[in-house]
């Protein structure tokens, strides 16, 4: 019995979108087992065993992550700013050499923003919307890809164990996508967690936020 749990345990450990299906309750337990049991190349006689095994993983996987939920959105800070542009431009030799230029329009110490997020293909710039004329006179206009104004930053700031906990990201924009409230861009830096959505959208997700504070 406790190397079929081991088994188990690891199998579902090692699959996101099971694990998902499962605790969402999507899932025929006697179908999962099944699987499992051909997947692991155990036997038929095997099948009350994996089936509960995957009982307790579930139970015991749901009321961990829940506590470890509960008390980080408990002692959560939430910061919002206004009047944000996020600007996307094709990633060069020549803007990555721009780049400490676009530092300096930037006043970090009177709260100015700047987030620059850099991948394969192109680099986002976030900024306060009254420097983004500042930040053409660093980089050609010409290069955006794309520009998004109207938007605020959401900033929560969980403790420290966050890092370590699963399930944050997920909770956080599966429970905003279900009120119909877009993510423009999002920006992990543990403990801290960056949203930035549209501005109309701010009131509704604020709201989402404190009910999870105080239901999840």
């Amino acid at each position: 019995m406790t190397n079929i749990a081991e088994h188990v345990k690891i199998f579902l450990d090692n699959d996101f979108i099971i694990r998902k299906c499962l605790f969402r309750n999507i899932l025929s337990l006697r179908a999962l087992s099944r699987y499992m049991i051909k997947s692991l190349d155990l036997q038929e006689k095997n099948l009350d065993a994996v089936m509960s095994a995957i009982r307790r993983y579930k139970k015991e996987q749901k009321a961990k992550t829940g506590t470890e939920l509960k008390k980080l959105f408990s002692g959560i800070a939430v910061k919002t700013r206004s009047n944000i542009v996020d600007i996307c431009v094709k990633k060069s030799k020549k803007i990555l050499e721009q780049l400490n230029r676009i530092n300096s329009i930037v006043d970090v110490e009177k709260g100015e923003v700047i987030r620059i997020v850099q991948a394969e293909e192109g680099i986002r710039i976030i900024i306060d919307e009254k420097n983004m004329e500042k930040l053409f006179g660093c980089i050609s206009k010409n290069d955006c890809t794309s520009i998004e104004k109207n938007l605020v930053e959401i900033n929560l700031h969980f403790a420290s164990e966050a890092s370590k906990t699963k399930g944050i990201v997920s909770l956080i924009s599966s429970s905003l996508s279900a009120e119909d409230i877009n993510i423009a861009e999002i920006i992990s830096c543990a403990p801290e967690l960056l949203l930035f959505i549209k501005k109309d959208d701010l009131i509704k997700a604020l709201n989402v936020i404190s009910s999870l504070e105080k239901n999840v």
